[in-house]
């Protein structure tokens, strides 16, 4: 299974675009902070409501550029809904998170996990963070 990861402009500058960035944990708001994850999708092209990725509090458009982690590289990932974070979080965080997209689609990790940055996408316009 392909997993992507998605970010804005200064993402990628933090993250890099070689062929094998590295994709580094960070502490979620709602989840606490002892929790540190790297989120993906199995979503290709998602809706920014699908993957949670909506600009309501930032500028950033969080869906400008894309990850690829390949299968091989997946296999330490870990689907959300069965996630040891997730069984651990309070039901009312679960449900604020969950209820901005496709929960199904999502994969975590609590690792860096490697990663390539896919130079054929590009998503909406340049945005300043």
């Amino acid at each position: 299974m392909t997993l992507y990861h998605f970010t804005c402009a200064h993402g990628k500058s933090d993250i890099g675009t070689g062929p094998r960035a590295l994709l580094i944990p960070h502490r979620h708001p709602l989840l606490g902070a002892d929790v540190k994850l790297v989120w993906f999708t199995t979503l290709a092209d998602p809706d920014e409501d699908e993957v949670g990725l909506t600009s309501s509090y930032i500028k950033c458009d969080r869906r400008e550029y894309r990850y690829v982690i390949d299968e091989g590289v997946a296999d330490g990932c870990r689907w959300w809904l069965e996630s040891d974070e997730r069984t651990a979080a309070p039901p009312q965080v679960i449900a604020d998170l969950e209820s901005f997209g496709k929960p199904e689609t999502w994969w975590v990790s609590s690792r860096p996990v490697r990663a390539r940055f896919d130079r054929a996408y590009h998503f909406g316009r340049d945005t300043e963070c």
